[in-house]
């Protein structure tokens, strides 16, 4: 009977930190990128698509057009011209070695809000729950802290978050603050691959 319960309870956990994740999903987002050392402040606005397991199309619109996307076997970084007609620049990469501390970051929600091997969660107050990340996983992510801030006290779903800020080891702070968030939204493969407009320069 005790086993059949503790089988019972484990599975239970599985699906309830299952759960808060989706399997995709897609924003327009407002981004704010503060560093703590220089006290200044750099604002801007993009797009997110998002795809389980570590498939990210990344696009800021402001105040520079800058798109990255990673489809977990290779990565694209590209910068676009300042100046209409001339070039712009777009790097390739394995991956594993060009991926963000998003696609590791949202990769990770996938245990939940629920304590596990990759980090502790604090359920704040106010529609807020801060995730501490364990220090081999902090170092290996780039993040040392995460807090989600819902909609209201009483929302624990992923489709109610309105912001999260990432905290990282060398005193950076980055705002998302998520515009039109739709969880489980269709992405064909294709969103996820990227092909450099015309005059494009390639750099290592």
């Amino acid at each position: 009977m005790k086993l059949a319960f503790f089988i019972f309870s484990f599975f239970s956990l599985q699906v309830v930190r299952a759960e808060f994740m989706p399997q995709s999903f897609s924003a327009k987002f407002e981004q704010e990128y503060i560093s703590i050392l220089k006290g200044t402040t750099k604002k801007g606005q993009g797009s997110i698509d998002y795809k389980y397991p570590s498939n990210i199309r990344f696009e800021t619109s402001t105040p520079t057009q800058v798109v990255f996307v990673s489809n977990g076997v290779k990565s694209w970084y590209y910068r676009a011209p300042f100046i209409e007609g001339e070039e712009g620049e777009v790097s390739e990469s394995d991956a594993k070695e060009g991926s963000s501390v998003y696609i590791k970051f949202f990769d990770s929600l996938k245990n939940g809000l629920s304590a596990n091997a990759l980090y502790d969660v604090k359920n704040a107050g106010d529609g807020m729950h801060v995730i501490t990340f364990k220090t081999k996983t902090a170092k290996e992510f780039g993040i040392k802290e995460a807090i989600l801030s819902f909609n209201s006290a009483k929302d624990k779903e992923f489709s109610e978050i309105k912001k999260i800020d990432l905290l990282f080891p060398d005193g950076k702070k980055s705002t998302l603050r998520f515009v039109d968030l739709k969880v489980n939204s269709s992405h064909d493969n294709q969103r996820f691959n990227f092909v450099a407009p015309p005059k494009t320069k390639k750099t290592n």
